[in-house]
Parts: C-alpha cells; sequence; structure tokens
C-alpha cells in the first residue's frame, strides 16, 4: 500500500491536477496523499532515523543536516518568523526524500518506480509540446519569451521557451526533469529483453530531446552532455571515451546553434550570472558569523535582487559553511560511493541493479551540472535524484565497508569536500568575472 500511494503521491508533485481541474484547486492533494503515505511507511520511515542506519547512509545524513541548516541559518540571527514560513515548506520536501528510501527499498520497486517516472515525464512533457505548438491553451502555463538580439538584423525579438506545468512552469525546471526522464527511459530500453519493447520505451526520450531543445536551456543541455558524457565513461572507460567525448561533445554544442550553443562567460547571462554569485559571496564574507552559518535560507533574492542561478552557490550564501558542505557533499558522496560500487565489481549485484547502475551514475552528474546554473536547492526535483541514489546504494550496499559509513574519516573527507568548495567556488566566481569585464 506504501509503496503504491508514493507513486500516486509523485503523479501528483509532478503533475499536479491541481492545475488543470478547477474543481480540485486549494485541495492540497499533496498534503494529503503524503500523509497517508507517512502512516502506512512509518515503521519502515522511522527505522531510516536509528543512528545505525543514518551511520550507514551518509547521504540521508546530509539531507536531514540540510533541514538543521536551513533552519540555524535564520535561528542564529533571531529571524523566528522566517524560520517559520520557510522550514515547514522544506521539511515537506525532506519528508519526501525519506519516504522515497524508506519505500522504494527492493530492486523490482526501483525498477517500477522509474517506470511510472517516464510515464509522468512524458505526460508533462506532451502537454508542454501541445501547448508550445498552440494545440493546448492551458491557464496553468505562462509561456516565457526570451529577448534576443537577431544577428543579421541588430534588432531585438522575443523567442518562445518551452516550459510545462506545475512546479516545472520554467524552462529550466522543466529541463532538469527531461534530463532525468531521458535516462530513465533509455533504462527500460537498454534492458528490455524484446527489441519492440526497447523501442517503445526509447521513443519517450525522442520527445524528451525534442522539448530540451525547444526550452532553449543552456544549464539543461549542459547537464544532457555531461550525463551522455558519464553515459559513454561507464561503457568504455576513460581510455577510450576521452577522444569520442573530446570530439563529439563540441561537435553536438555546434550542430545545435542558438542560445543553448552560447556557453561562454563573456557576456549575456554567463557574465550576469557570474556576477551574482560574486555579491552573494561578498555578502557572505561580511563576518564570520555569516561565513558559518549563512545569510539565511530563502533570503538570497531578498538580499541580492535575484537568486544565484547557482544551487552550490546559493547553498553557501544562504546556510553558510554548514549547508553548502552538506548540500554539495550529498552530491559528491553519492557520485563518489556509485563510482566505488563499480570499481568493487558489480557482478554481485541483482541484474536490475547491475543494469541501472551507468543511468543512475548519469542521472545525478547530469542533474548536478545542471544546478551549477539553476538555484533548486529546496525543490523535490533535487531530492528525488538523490533520493534514487542513495536507494540504489542502500540496495547495493546493505551492509556498507567502514569507508562508505559515517565516521571520523568520512567526516574530515566532509570537511575538506566543503571547505574546498567554498574556495573554489569564491576564486572561480572572481576568475570567471574578472574574463567578463
Amino acid at each position: 500500500m506504501s509503496f503504491a500511494l508514493f507513486i500516486v503521491l509523485n503523479g501528483v508533485v509532478l503533475i499536479r491536477p491541481e492545475d488543470f481541474i478547477p474543481e480540485i484547486t486549494g485541495a492540497r492533494l499533496y498534503l494529503w496523499v503524503m500523509i497517508l503515505c507517512l502512516l502506512t511507511a512509518l515503521p519502515r520511515l522511522a527505522a531510516q532515523l536509528s543512528p545505525r542506519e543514518l551511520a550507514n547512509r551518509p547521504i540521508n545524513l546530509c539531507v536531514i543536516g540540510l533541514l538543521i541548516a536551513a533552519a540555524a541559518s535564520q535561528l542564529v540571527r533571531g529571524h523566528t518568523v522566517s524560520a517559520e514560513e520557510f522550514v515547514p515548506e522544506f521539511a515537506k520536501v525532506i519528508v519526501y526524500y525519506l519516504l522515497l528510501c524508506a519505500v522504494v527499498d527492493t530492486p523490482w520497486r526501483f525498477r517500477v518506480f522509474l517506470g511510472w517516472q517516464v510515464v509522468f515525464v512524458t505526460i508533462l512533457a506532451a502537454i508542454a509540446v501541445l501547448e508550445f505548438h498552440e494545440y493546448l491553451q492551458l491557464d496553468a502555463i505562462t509561456p516565457v519569451l526570451q529577448p534576443s538580439l537577431d544577428p543579421e538584423t541588430g534588432a531585438y525579438m522575443t523567442v518562445p521557451r518551452m516550459c510545462s506545468a506545475g512546479i516545472f512552469n520554467d524552462p529550466n525546471d522543466l529541463c532538469l526533469i527531461l534530463v532525468f526522464g531521458t535516462f530513465c527511459s533509455l533504462y527500460f530500453a537498454a534492458t528490455s529483453a524484446r527489441w519492440l519493447v526497447s523501442v517503445l520505451w526509447a521513443l519517450p526520450s525522442l520527445l524528451f530531446g525534442y522539448a530540451l531543445l525547444m526550452t532553449q536551456s543552456r544549464g539543461g543541455l549542459l547537464g544532457m552532455l555531461a550525463a551522455v558524457g558519464t553515459l559513454i565513461w561507464c561503457k568504455y572507460g576513460w581510455r577510450r571515451a576521452l577522444p569520442l567525448l573530446a570530439v563529439c561533445l563540441p561537435a553536438a554544442v555546434l550542430a545545435i546553434g542558438g542560445r543553448q550553443s552560447d556557453i561562454g562567460v563573456s557576456g549575456g547571462t554567463g557574465y550576469e550570472r557570474i556576477m551574482l554569485w560574486a555579491a552573494g559571496f561578498t555578502e557572505l564574507f561580511r563576518s564570520p558569523f555569516l561565513v558559518l552559518f549563512g545569510i539565511g535560507a530563502g533570503d538570497f533574492a531578498e538580499a541580492i535582487g535575484q537568486v544565484a542561478h547557482n544551487s552550490f552557490v546559493h547553498a553557501y550564501v544562504e546556510m553558510g559553511l554548514l549547508g553548502g558542505t552538506l548540500f554539495l557533499g550529498a552530491f559528491a558522496t553519492a557520485i563518489w560511493l556509485l563510482i566505488r560500487l563499480h570499481r568493487n565489481g558489480l557482478g554481485a549485484l541483482p541484474r536490475e541493479l547491475r543494469s541501472a547502475w551507468p543511468f543512475v551514475l548519469a542521472m545525478v552528474v547530469g542533474y548536478s551540472v545542471s544546478i551549477f546554473t539553476l538555484s533548486r536547492n529546496y525543490i523535490v526535483p533535487t531530492y528525488l535524484c538523490l533520493g534514487l541514489a542513495a536507494t540504489f546504494l542502500s540496495m547495493a550496499m546493505p551492509n556498507p565497508p567502514s569507508e562508505a559509513r559515517v565516521s571520523m574519516k568520512w567526516l574530515m573527507r566532509l570537511t575538506v569536500i566543503g571547505i574546498g568548495g567554498l574556495v573554489f567556488l569564491k576564486f572561480f566566481t572572481q576568475f570567471a568575472g574578472g574574463l567578463g569585464v
């Protein structure tokens, strides 16, 4: 029952039927379905929070720690009202993550869950394409018109960018779930026993690819290329993959052309975003106290004027070294453990997990690259990605070795990652900003 309810919860979260059915507007379906999931999955959820399980699952510890860091960033400055407004909403996202880890707990459920993600993303992409080409007129979708300079005439014009409904009513957000859905689709296409079934599973990836191009999102394209590159590495190894990637990825960017191929720092929105990162770090380094706890979760836009357009910068500035370390550490730990799993050999894993490994790694790498140009620290898709990596690892390593558990060595490694990430982002921002001047 809990697994079926969690599938329903994902459909409600991703598609948001309240946006299309006026009669149920304001019904808060997400909250009610989540409560039912909590009630049916409570024993397994509670087991995850035991000290032993948290010690075995460092990604879970990072994610739960992010909720504490978000609350601390407001409370240490006495901003109780801001904490009361922000923390409960973020807590719902963390509960979603914990439910995913608690409920998707067998290889069969993992595969079925990925299959439903293909269904949900296909619905989102189909809605987006139909609305973009004016076959649908939906009040829930607000078109995004991007100002663009025509290189031939020198005149400014507006170019429509595809988006979908609900939390994906933004081209960049839509890209995140499209990249994710593409690799879910390719996983089934690559592992189905019959060629006709493989073809049917591959078809949604073509829809997702077309929709991604119509979003004209540079971050989405970079995430897709990073995920594809990761998949090629998983298949061929570094020695054979690097020459192939060195030729094919730049060629793909040039072939796509348009706004998505303009990924330089100098000029345009790239330089503007670098300046936002620099402004955020200037605010953060006003005092050692802020460096540790941040300027307050949810307060970047108010302090700087816009969001950071970089989830890692956003985490460090809003939640300080504490929250930034945990956010970066969650992704770094997921990628490191997935690679380590491969180095130790995948032969002992169940077939469903063994065949899923390259696609899970590609999803996590692609998502982490995408959010380098987007601020998406507190939304469900981010924790859907991390949750899939965490639940995959928990099934692949039910008794993790000491190197993969929470320990003093892991904490020291996490501290180095956190401080190193802050230093890198600070100097990268200064260097890239200098190039754009």
